[in-house]
């Protein structure tokens, strides 16, 4: 029966496995189809049977109408039971019914069709219309009627019994199909199953053992080959396998050994690097850092020794440091030779006479430092790991110098710009109040001369008024100039909003949100002044009982300034620009390139808003990676 089986089916596992999956297929397939066919033609044979059982219906209440119609016949009775015949001859004659009763007279189905019609028409029906014309009641006929109606009503439920026959023996067919469908289906799983067992399990089964046998170190292990099915390929595989592993468990000994020793050395690289970057970036431009990172890779390397020379160009000759500076390395160092170490950004080797030295550039994306350099003896060279180790340290190397220098320029601006800041807040407000008292002076003087007393006192009010301007001026930059470092922008307008509140014994709320844009200290020093300008000038002019500020960042990276009180207001006379500081204002405002805008509220009080774009985001450059930096020879 196996013969039989695999030379039908094939020899080939995948070819018996989709011809049984077809195979399956195509029964379940067929089983659905003729279950379709066989509901598609017994839809509506459940109405016809019921429209066939309400015949019966129909002609007993045609002879109820009859019975009820006294000795003398009324037309509306008349008129109801021809409704009654029409009803039921509709119904006799309905597509429902009559699609079910077969063409062939020699079924059953249509001969019982064909007496129930004619019953109806030759019999029954010309009864009830003739008792519906009698005008007298005669007994006779109406027994022969009721006669006759029930041998109609007989022949009915001999049709309704035939059709229910019929949609019965069709559910016996499909009942039968389906089973013959699903038998066949499990025999040939069945089949298939067992067949498959005895082609795969065996093979598998013997596999696993040998593979049990390969884990306990057994690599001699061979497994039959099977020609009959699929599996001989994978017995072959196998017994290749085996080959192969047992000659490379032959050499894995020493290879293992080798990738111990391979890890150990990267594991100390790894260690050397990681304790080199924690000593170089702390102290970069240090000589005495270099020559103790020169110290340690020595050691780790085992072969020449190295040699440091930074200089921002090749024009100018660098100073070379080195732990073991021979004279043999005055070769390297000569000045008319700068050219030579700086000009290339590629690491490469340089032949001499007694020595080779690897040259490899310290420089980021930036900038070029200066080189290390590896100086070996002659006939000596460097293995792959030891030049990448000599180039991650000069790559660590490059970047720390470039951070060192730029962190000594980033302090260095960071004091010259706080310098400038100072000087333009001192010229811009202290100064400009001396020089406006030393005028004064000289008309006091001419005063004093002339002996103008009214012209004197005036003057004297002026100088006070002007002191008191200055030691006030004076006051804001002290308290400016003292706050933390920590201390951002929005601190700072919190604090200055505190401090007025006490001072001027008037609450002054804040709504300041944190802002991502990036603000100078020159931007930030002209809005914390323009704030608390607006503030002293709310408190000692406008009365008001509430203030508030209000900071906050827009959605294209701008920010809005706003102080606003309810006060009396500005009026006319005072809201020119050379009254109560607005000048000022306005000067800071322009001078960084801020609207300044100071209205009355028609609620009533003053506002005083600044919007600002940070110089930051309007002149922000971005460097494009790769760009290339020319060295000057």
């Amino acid at each position: 029966m196996i013969r039989l089986y695999r030379r039908f089916w094939g020899q080939s596992l995948l070819a018996r496995l989709t011809r049984m999956l077809v195979l399956i297929a195509l029964l379940s397939l067929t089983s659905l189809i003729s279950s379709l066919v066989i509901a598609d033609g017994a839809r509506g044979e459940a109405s016809a049977i019921n429209m066939a059982g309400s015949l019966r219906m129909k002609i007993y209440r045609a002879v109820a109408t009859l019975n009820a119609i006294p000795t003398r016949s009324r037309p509306d009775q008349i008129k109801a039971l021809e409704g009654s015949l029409n009803d039921f001859e509709a119904t006799l004659a309905s597509p429902t019914l009559t699609q079910f009763i077969p063409s062939d007279e020699l079924d059953r189905r249509a001969r019982v069709y064909r007496d129930m019609l004619d019953a109806w028409q030759q019999r029954v029906r010309p009864l009830l219309v003739a008792e519906a014309d009698t005008s007298r009641f005669n007994p006779e006929a109406r027994v022969a009627l009721l006669a006759q109606a029930q041998n109609l009503v007989t022949t009915i439920d001999e049709l309704v019994t035939l059709l229910q026959e019929n949609v019965e023996a069709k559910l016996a067919l499909l009942r039968l199909i389906q089973g013959l469908a699903i038998t066949a289906i499990f025999v040939v799983i069945a089949i298939t199953i067992y067949v498959t067992r005895a082609d795969v399990l065996v093979p598998l089964k013997e596999l696993q053992e040998a593979t049990q046998k390969m884990r306990r170190q057994d690599l001699s292990v061979r497994v039959a080959q099977y020609a009959a099915n699929d599996l001989d390929g994978l017995g072959l595989s196998f017994n290749l396998m085996a080959e192969d592993l047992d000659k490379l468990y032959q050499n894995l000994e020493h290879k293992v050994a080798e990738k111990t020793e391979s890890l150990a050395r990267s594991n100390k690289s790894l260690e050397l690097l990681y304790r080199s970057i924690g000593r170089l970036y702390p102290s970069a431009i240090n000589s005495s850092t270099h020559l103790s990172l020169l110290n340690d890779f020595e050691k780790a390397i085992g072969v020449g020794h190295g040699l440091v020379c930074l200089a921002s160009d090749s024009t100018h000759g660098g100073t070379p440091a080195s732990p073991q500076f021979s004279s043999g390395d005055r070769q390297l160092c000569q000045v008319s030779n700068c050219s030579d170490c700086h000009a290339s950004s590629a690491i490469r080797w340089r032949e001499f006479e007694h020595l080779r030295a690897l040259t490899l550039p310290l420089h980021d994306v930036n900038s070029s430092y200066g080189v290390l350099q590896w100086v070996v003896p002659s006939g000596q060279d460097l293995d792959p790991w030891q030049i990448q180790l000599l180039e991650a340290l000069a790559t660590h190397m490059g970047i720390a110098i470039g951070e060192a220098m730029r962190a000594e320029q980033s302090k260095r601006w960071s004091v010259y710009e706080e310098r400038a800041i100072l000087a333009r807040e001192l010229h811009d407000s202290l100064a400009q109040s001396l020089s406006y008292m030393r005028i004064q002076v000289c008309r006091l003087k001419t005063a004093v001369q002339a002996k103008e007393p009214a012209q004197t006192e005036l003057i004297m009010s002026s100088l006070d008024n002007g002191l008191t301007n200055a030691y006030h001026h004076l006051r804001e930059l002290l308290s400016t100039f003292r706050m933390k470092v920590e201390d951002n922008l929005t601190i700072a307008l919190e604090k200055s909003a505190a401090e007025f509140s006490l001072r001027g014994s008037i609450p002054v709320h804040t709504q300041v949100t944190p802002t991502t844009s990036r603000l100078s200290p020159n931007e930030e020093i002209n809005l914390l002044q323009i704030t608390r300008e607006a503030l002293a000038n709310a408190i000692q002019h406008a009365n008001p009982s509430h203030i508030e500020v209000s900071f906050y960042e827009s959605e294209g990276g701008g920010v809005h300034l706003a102080i606003d009180d309810d006060g009396i207001g500005i009026g006319e006379e005072h809201g020119r620009i050379g009254h109560h500081g607005l000048l000022i204002m306005h000067e800071r405002a322009n001078h960084i390139g801020a609207q300044l805008s100071i209205t009355n509220k028609p609620e009533g009080g003053t506002r005083v808003a600044v919007q600002l774009t940070p110089r930051a985001l309007s002149t922000s450059i971005r460097i494009a990676p790769g760009t290339k930096h020319e060295l000057h020879a």
